[in-house]
């Protein structure tokens, strides 16, 4: 059987390329990876994403906290990189190894001195007093963070790009960080890094013009998949 089956272009790209790929848009994009509240990402920057603080009563402008993680190192299947013994890469897979760095800010809260405001809809309600909101960028001293290694295995799905050009991305399904205890910590932030890296790894798409064969321009009809550590496509020009 021919490379390009019944259809008439074959392309592919080996995951080495797929890695390079993947450093040059997070290293022109580090916004996709850095994020932090208004205490510690001021405003939204080619370097970082602005998000709210966790909005908890009693904590003045809200817990703030910021996330970093580093550039994804994915393998296509067939499995050439270990992983922890939970995950299997299987055919049509891709598996992501990623640093991730996960800072709160820890601060002393002073109490106030006047009595808690009734419940909403009380008759003897206080108005509201507006408390101005500290977003003056905070010392790293305080901080408090820790770090993880974080593994993932998923699998590509063809989506759109913001300029409507065919892409892929890599939709995660498991995510597995090792040796941390309780067992219920652990699951706690599998589940969270869980929704961060869908939501992180859908935004980084990358176009297929990548896998254009010299000067002709692939029209998808098969793919993309995963096979014998590459990316495969099949189309038409």
């Amino acid at each position: 059987m021919s490379l390009t089956d019944v259809q008439t272009v074959f392309a592919s790209i080996h995951e080495t390329a797929i890695n390079d790929v993947l450093t040059a848009f997070c290293t022109a994009r580090p916004r996709y990876l850095n994020y932090g509240s208004p205490a510690f990402t001021p405003a939204t920057t080619s370097s970082e994403t602005m998000m709210d603080a966790i909005a908890f009563p009693g904590v003045p402008g809200g817990i703030q906290w910021r996330l970093r993680l580093g550039i994804p190192r994915v393998d296509l299947f067939k499995q050439t990189n270990a992983l922890p013994p939970e995950l299997t890469l299987g055919p049509g897979q891709f598996s992501a190894e990623i640093d991730a760095e996960l800072c709160i800010e820890c601060r002393r809260i002073r109490i106030d001195p006047k009595p808690p405001r009734p419940p909403k809809g009380s008759k003897d309600r206080e108005q509201p007093q507006n408390q101005p909101r500290d977003d003056r960028p905070h010392p790293l001293s305080e901080l408090t963070c820790f770090k993880l290694r974080i593994f993932a295995v998923g699998h590509l799905e063809h989506v759109l790009s913001s300029t409507g050009e065919d892409s892929i991305a890599f939709a995660v399904d498991q995510v597995e960080i090792v040796d941390i205890r309780p067992d219920e910590l652990e699951s706690f932030l599998e589940c969270l890094l869980f929704m961060i890296l869908q939501a992180v790894l859908a935004g980084i798409r990358l176009p297929l013009r990548a896998l254009r064969a010299g000067a002709f321009q692939l029209s998808l009809a098969v793919g993309p998949l995963i096979e014998d550590d590459s990316i495969k496509a099949r189309g038409t020009v």
